[in-house]
């Protein structure tokens, strides 16, 4: 028997990469872009059938198209992401009444927490498969899942291809020179432009890995950066820690089909997208 592999889409950034980078634009036969919808559609199928494990089932996971509670904490985090109006052409989760019918035609299960982000509503879930023996792939480019990359859990950024795509526990080590679980106190340090977090003034990958040497944390180098740095790394770290804990419904993955997921352009004329007013 096949052993379960779930593998978890992080679906705001597959989102914004369908509708901001996907090779050309696509439209309706009256002219409408659908772009994103079509684009989420094809990079989920070729990230799901081209990953080097087979996932056996997927749910695809999505946070509100608000500010992140983490903003709360630190007025830093994500502060040069704008909030768009839900219509405007600019707000790619326009898209999304159109991509979530879209997976019940596929019949894969997805969920929309209003409260927290896709990425702790993933690592409460990959949590659970950890503690009941199941494999776990998170789809997603973002490098603050390296966290949970332990054992039967990995990461596929399916843009970078199979060499530098698929991420593992040693793959981390070998790239960063730490372990995951030291993956928040390393990004405190050096900073995470996509979170618009600086990490530590002068402190820069080499200094980084020399300070968490031989399994250091944040909490063991007060003594390296002035109070005002160690504060603030500290800070700092708290925001990259994803919260293993999210409060979920009972939602169960859903199993995929052994001869593959029906294509983009087929399920946009089942749905009747291709003719009818959009979205």
């Amino acid at each position: 028997m096949t052993p379960q592999t779930i593998a978890y889409v992080d679906g705001a950034q597959m989102l914004y990469r369908a509708e901001f980078g996907f090779p050309t634009r696509i439209r309706t036969r009256r002219g409408q872009d659908i772009t994103g919808t079509f684009g989420f559609l094809a990079l989920m199928r070729q990230a799901l059938h081209r990953s080097p494990v087979a996932p056996t089932d997927a749910l695809v996971i999505f946070d509100a198209d608000a500010r992140s509670p983490r903003t709360q904490l630190d007025a830093r985090y994500r502060a040069e992401r704008r909030a768009e109006p839900p219509d405007s052409p600019s707000n790619p989760f326009r898209h999304l009444p159109a991509i979530l019918r879209a997976l019940n035609h596929w019949g894969i299960t997805h969920v929309t927490h209003d409260a927290s982000e896709a990425d702790d509503v993933i690592a409460t879930l990959v949590d659970r498969d950890r503690v009941a023996g199941r494999r776990s792939i998170v789809i997603s480019r973002d490098k603050d899942f390296h966290q949970l990359l332990q054992g039967a859990v990995h990461q596929w950024d399916s843009a970078q291809g199979l060499r530098r795509g698929w991420i593992t526990e040693n793959t981390v080590v070998e790239r960063y020179g730490i372990h995951p679980s030291r993956w928040c106190d390393y990004v405190a340090l050096v900073g995470d432009r996509a979170d618009s977090m600086p990490g530590v003034r002068g402190v820069g990958p080499v200094t980084a890995r020399r300070l968490l040497d031989e399994g250091r944390s944040l909490d063991d180098i007060s003594q390296e950066l002035s109070p005002a740095d160690h504060l603030d790394a500290l800070r700092q770290r708290g925001l990259h820690r994803l919260d293993r804990q999210v409060p979920l419904p009972a939602t169960a993955p859903s199993p995929l089909p052994v001869d593959g997921l029906l294509r983009a352009a087929a399920v946009l004329e089942a749905l009747s997208l291709w003719d009818a007013p959009y979205p």
